[in-house]
């Protein structure tokens, strides 16, 4: 493994890490919600550089179903806390 593969990697597991921490501490929902868009984003982001790096395209299909979840899932969010707050 050469010493660029191994700096993305670290530096893609310190965003995910981080994004973690952000996901359990954040103060609100939002807060919660984009940490979870932005760890999906990290994850498809592993997935292009590795398909880049071994140079092939399957995993083209994963990166995107996890892209539509995400998708889907921060549709639903906010559209929670929208009816949440129309409700107060």
């Amino acid at each position: 493994m050469s010493p660029l593969v191994i700096a993305i990697l670290a530096l893609f597991a310190i965003a995910a890490g981080l994004t973690i921490v952000r996901m359990v501490v954040g103060p609100s929902i939002l807060d919660r919600a984009v940490a979870s868009d932005v760890l999906l984003t990290t994850v498809l982001c592993v997935l292009g550089a590795e398909a880049v790096i071994n140079q092939h395209t399957r995993t083209l299909p994963i990166m995107l179903i996890i892209a539509a979840i995400g998708v889907f899932g921060s549709i639903a969010v906010a559209r929670f806390v929208a009816r949440k707050e129309q409700d107060r």
